[in-house]
């Protein structure tokens, strides 16, 4: 190799080392330059990854709302199934209690008299109560296929409250106040 220096003149080894020294300088700059956009890649992937990331967690988030939504529309429906079956309905309420009892009464073969209506509010509910008291005189069998037939009813009727007036000797006949309490959703 110094062989092939020997032969070039000063003007030439002088221009070698300027493009030599040229050269070197050109690899720092591409060195230099290089790694700052090596770090800015690095940088940017690592930016990338964490918005993936959020992504995926607001997506997830997003599904979980939408399950919930889903179930509280189901909700929904269920509360307004069992206010159009099981309840009565507002502003009829009083009408169709009476065609219910009287409907349970011929079934189970009550004779009931001396109604008592009586209307409650119930502030933490949106649902009112009404509450209806009768007197009734009959067997034991006939009380217990009333209280069946309450129990087996479709709409929230329940009974309240029995108080025991008079009892036969014989333990026959017995002379009851029934109070039962029917339910209605307001709108």
């Amino acid at each position: 190799m110094k062989e092939l220096f020997s032969i070039l003149s000063e003007k030439q080894r002088a221009r070698l080392k300027r493009l030599g020294l040229l050269f070197l300088v050109a690899l720092f700059v591409f060195v230099f330059f290089s790694l700052a956009q090596r770090r800015s890649y690095y940088r940017l992937a690592s930016q990338l990854k964490s918005r993936q990331t959020a992504a995926l967690a607001a997506a997830d988030k997003q599904a979980q709302s939408a399950a919930a939504w889903e179930q509280w529309e189901q909700t929904q429906k269920d509360v307004d199934f069992l206010k159009e079956k099981f309840f009565y309905h507002e502003g009829q309420e009083i009408n169709e209690l009476r065609l219910d009892l009287r409907k349970i009464f011929l079934d189970s073969g009550i004779n009931a008299r001396s109604f008592k209506y009586n209307y409650a509010e119930l502030e933490k509910e949106r649902i009112g109560k009404i509450s209806v008291t009768f007197n009734f005189t009959g067997s034991y069998p006939v009380l217990k296929r009333f209280l069946q037939m309450i129990e087996r009813y479709p709409k929230f009727l329940l009974l309240e409250k029995i108080d025991f007036l008079k009892i036969s000797d014989g333990g026959t006949i017995l002379e009851l106040r029934i109070m039962l309490a029917g339910y209605y959703a307001h709108a």
